[in-house]
Formats: structure tokens, sequence, C-alpha cells
């Protein structure tokens, strides 16, 4: 497990953007959505969402549940538009989880017991209801087969959506189970926030213990799985495959010094790796089945903080590192 980000107000919900390897996640203690790696490797966006939760793209626009006031909003410049609004409930524990499908949204409406399909209008397509508190939901990344998946949170159960309507039981016996998602293989993985774990329900295994109040689950660009811990501020990444570990920020160099790059490898990966694209440096040393690779930075500006991006690929997908520098 490698530690991606600390420092972060009770994070809950994630989104890998695809576009540059960076995360999305809710801060509930700064009513802010972070954004963790990319160039700036943490920033917080502008708009305010007290407590936001689930984050889903479809398209271009990012939308987010905002548990306190009941509703999905689209990020809308700096501010907010609201998407759809839901019947609040006085306890405040209205909407959780959210995702894309369909070419829209698929928003849980937890207190109600009831799931939405809602299209980019707002407007609800489909309906299904029967949950105890839907929290979580799972639908397909391009290329993966298998019904969508909710958790549901006080039912201590995981089900599976029918595309004609109804859902089945698919694990139980998970309890508070918070968010779930599939693997490439298949194997449907949950989080446990009171018990402090990440569980293969379909090995019957756990993957992590001892976290503190796991909130948000997903999957980086190369199938490693990111999960926040809600109560110890952080971001967590668990290597399944393969990851790139850089220096510090704003590293010190001599002009033409080269910069050793870490290759983590899970257990029994022995895919090859490809450099999909590099800026800012040229390679000393490509990289190999070795554990580390080399970069040479470009000259850097006296006074400036000047980056490199590294973007490597393998078969289960593609890696992206930055790291910034000084001469």
């Amino acid at each position: 497990m490698l530690l991606l980000a600390t420092g972060l107000s009770v994070p809950d919900d994630l989104l890998y953007l695809e576009a540059d390897g960076s995360v999305l996640l809710g801060e509930h203690g700064t009513g802010h959505v972070a954004k963790v790696g990319g160039p700036g490797r943490l920033t917080r966006l502008p708009q305010v969402i007290p407590e936001a939760e689930g984050i889903a793209m479809v398209g271009n626009t990012i939308y987010v549940a905002d548990q306190l006031n009941a509703r999905v909003v689209a990020l809308d410049g700096n501010g907010v538009r609201t998407l759809i609004q839901l019947q609040p409930v006085a306890s405040g524990e209205n909407l959780d989880g959210i995702a894309s499908g369909s070419g829209g949204l698929v928003i849980p409406d937890s207190p109600h017991g009831t799931l939405l399909l809602v299209d980019t209008s707002g407007h609800i397509t489909r309906r299904e209801g029967g949950f105890s508190r839907p929290a979580g939901v799972w639908t397909n990344p391009q290329g993966q087969a298998g019904p969508w998946l909710v958790a549901d949170e006080n039912a201590n159960a995981v089900y599976a959506l029918q595309n004609a309507g109804g859902h089945y039981l698919v694990a139980g016996n998970l309890p508070g189970v918070d968010d779930v998602v599939r693997d490439a293989a298949g194997h449907i993985l949950v989080i446990l926030p009171g018990q402090g774990r990440l569980r293969d329900v379909s090995a019957g295994r756990d993957i992590a213990r001892g976290l503190l109040n796991p909130q948000g689950l997903g999957f980086d660009g190369a199938r490693n799985i990111l999960v926040t811990e809600s109560d110890r501020g952080r971001l967590d990444l668990v290597v399944k495959t393969f990851a790139i570990q850089v220096p510090a920020s704003s590293v010190r160099l001599a002009p033409g010094q080269g910069v050793c790059l870490g290759i983590l490898r899970a257990p029994g990966f022995s895919q090859p790796l490809s450099v999909e694209e590099i800026i800012g440096a040229t390679f000393e040393a490509p990289p190999t089945s070795s554990a580390s690779f080399e970069v040479v930075p470009g000259p850097c500006a006296a006074g400036s903080t000047c980056t490199v991006t590294v973007i490597l690929g393998s078969p289960s997908g593609r890696e992206f590192a930055y790291f910034t520098y000084r001469d």
C-alpha cells in the first residue's frame, strides 16, 4: 500500500480522472472537492459543497452528490448548478455514492431505499426500489461485463441490478458496506468502514485491514485500488499491478543531473512497460524489468519550479507520474 496524499480534511468518495491520472475526492472538513495528483499534486476546486459524497463524470461535466442538501450538482465554472433535488430527511443522512451509466447518472436516493437513473437534463428515466439504504453503486467501465452492483449499507449486502428490472443478492454478511467495485478479473471488492476493512468478496478474504473509516473506493488507470481513510485524512493506493514512485516536491538538481524513479510491481506482475509520453525530460535509461529507471530533466530557469510528466503503459493500463524540481 502506498500513501498518495495525507493532510486531507475528512476525505470521502473519489473519482479517478483518466485524462491526467489525478483523483478527485470530497472533503467534508473543507466543503470542497480536492484534486490529488497531476502537476499540482494537491489543489482544491473553488466550488463549495459542504458534504461532497459521490463524484461522477458524464462527458466533460463533473457531478457531485451534495449529501447535506440532498441534491446532485454539476460543477459549472466556479459555481454549481443543481441537476436534481431529492427529498431530504431530518437526520441529514441523504444521498451517498453516485456513478455514471447509460449516458447519465445512477443515483442512490439512500434514505428512501431507491435507486434512480437520471439523464443529464435531470429527468428520472428509471426507478429501482426495495433497498434498505443504497450507499454505493458500481457501473461497468468500457469493456467490462457483468451486472451493475449496489452496496446496501443497512442491509449489509451487495445486490446486482437486472436489465429488465429488479435486483438480486450477490453477497451478504457485510456489516455497514459502503461502497463496491468490480476488478478486471471479475472479483467484487467492498469497503466496510466500521471494521476498517477492504474485502474481496469473491475470494472471501481481506485485502487490507486496520483502515480508519474507509469511505472512497475506486481504481486508477493501471487497475490499482484507490481508497480514502476518512479519519486519517489519507488517500491510499493498493498496488495490484505497478506504480511509479517519484521524489519529493521541488527536488533541487544540478544542471543535467538525472533523477531515478522507482517502479513498484505487485507480486506476480511481470507485464512489460512501455513509454507513452515524457514531457520536460529525456530518458537516460528507459524502464525495463528492473525496479527503477532514470530521466534527465531539462534546464529550469533560475527561481522557477519546473515539472516533469511521465506516462508508462502496460497491458493492464497506464500510470502517470509527476515531479517538480529546481536547478
